[in-house]
């Protein structure tokens, strides 16, 4: 089991292993996680809080988020945590207390997110969700269950990654999603055997996404607009995009609309590209940011061992080590060169 750690110095902040995390566990809700896919090992530092406590300032290293649109080939692990901000899903995870005291997802809880409440069928064979009749995207546009059923067709047809996970839960075809009526959404189960279908329906990918907005920049080459959303926001989460540069800097400012959680204490977050742990440290103990990502070993066991700091892990229970032996004679290959 893979652990994330962070340092911090200070009281009343509570974080999980991404992101996201760093934004929604001030809300309670969301600290980090998703079962989409393993990330990186990674570490967190926090320094003492500035004057404004509802600006949050965080640098990290070891990547950056080059892209908003986790549908596209090539959007990067970090990306995930802006996109988790961002966007809304129909359901959420619920969160646990670990033996350390800090939180996480629980993934054997399903709590609302976008969708208030649903149903599953007497036959086992489908679910309907009712939506929020107030939940509404960042440019004011209801989320109607049009939007739902063009963000979950879009999933499962671009292939890749995406359809890949949602074929996790068995969500493998546009067929499977109805449009009841404007706030109810039903999704048909191509089998009875569907434990893994709402876990699958809280983890990043099935992001709801406004279509009305998507749509004019459809084209034949991209039906489903991949460039301009991997540049452009189109969600209705807790948190605005105000800046998106590229492996640079991305600032998120809260959306105080938001419906779907209690809104998060910190207003906006400036996470800020420093590829160099030095620098990314030196900035830390200035005090001239919050929060440092992708910690060393070193500088956690000095940061440490000046008193001011806390480690807080969380485990990342969806990520597993293999070591594949192969005894086979034909599959040796030719001996190394001497």
């Amino acid at each position: 089991m893979r652990r994330r750690d962070l340092l911090k110095r200070g009281a009343g902040f509570a974080t999980g292993v991404s992101m996201a995390a760093l934004i929604n566990a001030c809300s309670g809700p969301k600290p980090a996680a998703d079962t989409a896919a393993a990330p990186e090992d990674a570490t967190e530092t926090e320094a003492a809080p500035k004057t404004d406590p509802a600006i949050l300032t965080v640098v990290r290293g070891g990547g950056f988020p080059n892209g908003l649109d986790l549908h596209k080939v090539g959007t990067n692990r970090p990306a995930y945590g802006t996109s988790w901000c961002l966007y809304d899903r129909l359901v959420t995870f619920g969160t646990k207390t670990l033996s350390d005291g800090s939180k996480s997802y629980d993934y054997t809880v399903i709590e609302p997110e976008l969708a208030e409440s649903w149903t599953v069928a007497d036959d086992g064979l489908s679910v309907q969700f009712n939506l929020r009749k107030d939940a509404t995207f960042h440019d004011g546009t209801p989320v109607t269950a049009k939007d739902v059923k063009w963000s979950y067709d879009r999933a499962v047809s671009v292939g890749g990654f995406p359809s890949f996970q949602m074929k996790a839960g068995a969500l493998e075809s546009v067929d499977q999603f109805s449009i009841i009526d404007d706030y109810t959404f039903e999704v048909t189960f191509l089998r009875k055997d569907n434990k893994l279908t709402l876990m699958d329906m809280a983890v990043p990918i099935p992001a709801i996404m406004n279509s009305t907005l998507i749509e004019p920049h459809v084209t034949g080459d991209d039906p489903w607009g991949l460039e301009w959303a991997n540049a452009n926001p189109a969600g209705g989460g807790a948190y605005m995009l105000e800046t998106f540069q590229p492996e640079e800097r991305v600032v998120l400012v809260r959306y105080d609309d938001w419906k779907s959680g209690p809104l998060p204490a910190i207003q906006k977050v400036i996470e800020l590209n420093v590829p160099e742990a030095g620098n990314r440290r030196a900035l830390l103990e200035k005090g001239d940011v919050d929060v440092n990502f992708t910690v060393s070993e070193k500088d956690i066991s000095e940061l440490k061992a000046t008193g001011k700091y806390n480690i807080v892990s969380t485990p990342i229970e969806n990520c597993l080590y293999t070591i594949d032996l192969n005894s086979q004679p034909e599959l040796d290959g030719q001996p190394n060169p001497s």
